[in-house]
């Protein structure tokens, strides 16, 4: 048929590399931060919201659990991140806080307006207390900054070296450019 294909790598991410050590220790400090509580006006919202999904008022006692940490398990897809490419660099720890309420979808309205409100920015707050805390235990432990460090070359490889998946090339999108 003399068809000619031309084709371009226009994204690319390196998969999530996790440190357990990291993972446990903010988890640690998870459990002592706890999960959020709403006052009688946010409760009253997240009822609101629940009740509009169809969903049970006892989805909500979410939010005031700690899960416990979750083993890893490859990556099954979803959102694209720059973080996997770091992790493959430095160490990476991430974890995640109730800032919407509990049923409703990414990037749904219900969960902008939960993000959005008191009930967003005490998960916000949370999460900073998490980080916060596991910042201290690691200046003040630096044996644990080994251990995850050790654990990272680890499961990295001592001849691993970082190449982009998308090369040397300037972006493939030329947005921030006016015609």
């Amino acid at each position: 048929t003399q068809t000619t294909v031309t084709s371009e790598i226009i994204s690319g991410f390196y998969e999530k590399l996790g440190n357990k050590k990291l993972a446990t220790l903010a988890q640690q400090n998870l459990e002592i931060v706890g999960g959020i509580k709403y006052d009688a006006r946010e409760r009253a919202f997240a009822e609101e919201i629940v009740k509009g999904l169809g969903s049970d008022l006892s989805t909500l006692k979410a939010v005031e659990e700690i899960k416990p940490l979750k083993e890893e398990t490859p990556s099954l897809g979803g959102a694209s991140s720059d973080v996997g490419d770091v992790s493959w660099n430095v160490p990476v720890v991430s974890f995640g806080t109730a800032v919407f309420v509990p049923g409703s979808a990414g990037h749904s309205w219900q969960n902008v307006a939960a993000d959005g409100s008191t009930i967003g920015t005490k998960g916000l707050l949370n999460a900073a207390k998490v980080f916060s805390l596991t910042a201290i235990d690691l200046y003040t432990n630096p044996k644990l900054v080994s251990e995850a460090k050790a654990e990272f070359e680890e499961r990295r490889g001592k001849d691993f070296k970082y190449i982009s998946l998308l090369g040397n090339r300037a972006p493939a999108l030329d947005y921030r450019v006016k015609k």
